[in-house]
């Protein structure tokens, strides 16, 4: 079974290339089963809003997740992050550094 099917546009330099974007039930169950692993490994609560704003502040959350991670962040300094469990929270901070993430927190 096949997802919706979308289209989006790109400009570069004066040229406006047509992207086709496939999106697929299949795919999107497997990327939302993974956030949810990686957030049970962190322990993280549930996110709160509405659905859309839920997927999306998952992958932000994930986001600086990983690159704590890369970065070898100790656990600790993390563990406010358990406490944003409002999705526009990290929707409004999206554009935020790991460290700035992490000081807006403690």
């Amino acid at each position: 079974m096949y997802g919706s099917l979308h289209f989006t546009t790109i400009q570069v330099n004066e040229v406006i290339i047509l992207v086709k974007i496939v999106r697929s039930k299949e795919i999107e169950d497997y990327l939302n089963n993974l956030a949810s692993e990686i957030e049970i490994h962190y322990n993280l609560p549930d996110l709160k809003v509405s659905v859309t704003q839920i997927k999306w502040a998952r992958d932000i959350r994930i986001k600086f997740l990983n690159e704590a991670h890369d970065k070898d962040k100790h656990l600790e300094t993390l563990f406010p992050l358990q406490n944003k469990t409002s999705a526009s929270w990290w929707i409004n901070n999206k554009d935020l550094t790991l460290d700035e993430i992490i000081a807006k927190t403690t």
